[in-house]
């Protein structure tokens, strides 16, 4: 973790939210003129550029490569009379030991179309664990909501973007014809499926 400082530079590279903006407050308290805040991740951009700018400072932001080069230039307006909150990643414990195994398309048994309501909350509702889930696996009726037509494609791409690896059951979706449809995920076999589970932490069956 960077601590360089000098009368310019404000290294915050490798530093977690929200160190970033206390050490830009810091050098705004004591700063003459210009000088340039480092930090290696858009999340904290942001926030070093909405807290100085709430402090009456004008801000130009550069990339270069993985790093953002933020030039602050004080007093160039009244401060706002409220500092702007700062908004951190929650870090979770364990990561990616959490495996999602999907067997039907509806949650829980009774209503279907309840039970269809029932899976796009829960689905929805997993990409609040950012960070934690490893793999989703659909198998058996569940490899439906993979393909073509499901009501549940965006949840799923959004898990997938989140970092969970999506693993469709192949055999299940050649029973049902499918195979061609698959829409979001990797088609898996029962060697992987078993492996990944396997492996997990913690299983969550909806």
């Amino acid at each position: 973790m960077s601590e360089t400082t000098d009368d310019t530079t404000v290294d915050c590279r490798g530093q977690a939210c929200p160190r970033p903006v206390i050490r830009t407050k810091e050098a705004l308290v004591k700063a003459a003129g210009p000088f340039v805040v480092l930090v290696d991740n858009e999340g904290s951009s942001i926030n070093v550029t909405r807290f100085a700018e709430s402090q009456g400072a004008r801000v130009q932001l550069e990339r270069k490569g993985s790093d953002f080069h933020l030039t602050i230039e004080p007093g160039h307006h009244n401060p706002a009379p409220e500092e702007p909150p700062v908004v951190c990643d929650i870090e979770v414990k364990n990561k990616k030991d959490l495996v999602v195994y999907v067997s039907s398309e509806g949650m829980g048994r009774g209503d279907e179309e309840l039970g269809g309501v029932l899976m796009a909350a829960f689905l929805d509702t997993l990409s609040h664990f950012k960070g934690e889930i490893s793999h989703v696996i659909f198998v058996n009726a569940g490899a439906r909501l993979a393909v073509e037509g499901s009501p549940v494609l965006d949840q799923i791409r959004q898990l997938e973007q989140l970092g969970a690896r999506v693993l469709v059951c192949g055999t299940c979706l050649n029973h049902f014809g499918l195979k061609d449809k698959l829409a979001v995920g990797t088609v898996s076999n029962m060697y992987s499926i078993i492996e990944t589970l396997s492996g997990a932490g913690r299983i969550i069956r909806p």
